[in-house]
């Protein structure tokens, strides 16, 4: 395995298990190992569905199954519908840093606090993460666009994610938030909060990640429009096509 390219030569293909989103049916990823990326290569990456985990690139190669559909905002025409504005009104008091990602006690127990609720409520899968693991899973690597979006309350931590930045495109990579907030929909803000940096460093585009229509933790991502779906995932030398979902919202 060489260094001498963006990403290693070989790409490992995983096993086949159970799909965590869809019941029924079965799950399959592609991987690359990515030492370095400049912008250019990685906006070229997003454009064909590649999603970025600290130094693990992958996307989906499900034999039976085209559910998990790439989807990007169109940020210049993005506009908000009724209930993203009162989102974005009722947490006017929470204040945003954007900075190079980091990790600390506050970013642990506000990962694990989140995830522990989720398992309650959700049943993911219980999971407690270290500083070590944080690092390996979302911060490995030499990426200069990565950035992490703190959204604090009177100085306390109740967000965070992690979103790559480049001078064209955005990838909303991991949001996780304090769970005693809930019901003020920081998910909803924190992507308005992103488009809205977006907007205003006059970037095109914000990856959203894999738009699954049939579940309830995936496709609240198709009420940001407009918003264009990936139609294949392609080779590196094809290029890509991307449709136009329809304008009008609520």
């Amino acid at each position: 395995m060489t260094h001498d390219t963006p990403f290693a030569e070989l790409e490992i293909e995983g096993t086949e298990l159970p799909c965590s989103y869809l019941p029924g049916q079965t799950a399959r990823m592609i991987y690359r190992i990515a030492y370095d990326l400049c912008e250019t290569r990685y906006e070229q990456l997003l454009a064909r569905g590649w999603r970025r985990f600290g130094r693990t690139l992958f996307r989906p190669v499900c034999a039976a199954c085209r559910e998990c559909r790439s989807l990007r905002v169109c940020l210049p025409e993005f506009k908000p519908n009724k209930n993203q504005r009162r989102c974005l009104t009722q947490n006017a008091e929470l204040t945003l840093t954007i900075q190079q990602p980091t990790v600390s006690d506050e970013h642990i127990s506000l990962y694990n606090h989140y995830h522990q609720d989720m398992h309650r409520r959700r049943q993911w899968p219980s999971r407690e993460i270290t500083k070590d693991h944080y690092c390996e899973s979302f911060l490995e690597g030499n990426f200069q666009f990565a950035r992490e979006f703190q959204y604090r309350d009177n100085g306390r931590l109740i967000g965070l994610g992690l979103v790559d930045v480049t001078a064209v495109a955005m990838s909303s990579i991991y949001f996780f938030y304090d769970p005693e907030y809930r019901d003020r929909g920081l998910g909803t803000f924190s992507i308005q909060k992103e488009i809205a940096d977006g907007l205003t460093h006059e970037r095109s585009w914000l990856y959203m990640g894999y738009y699954i229509r049939d579940c309830a933790s995936m496709n609240y991502k198709n009420r940001f429009r407009p918003h264009e779906i990936l139609q294949s995932y392609v080779a590196d030398e094809e290029m890509p096509l991307w449709q136009q979902q329809e304008k009008s919202h609520a």
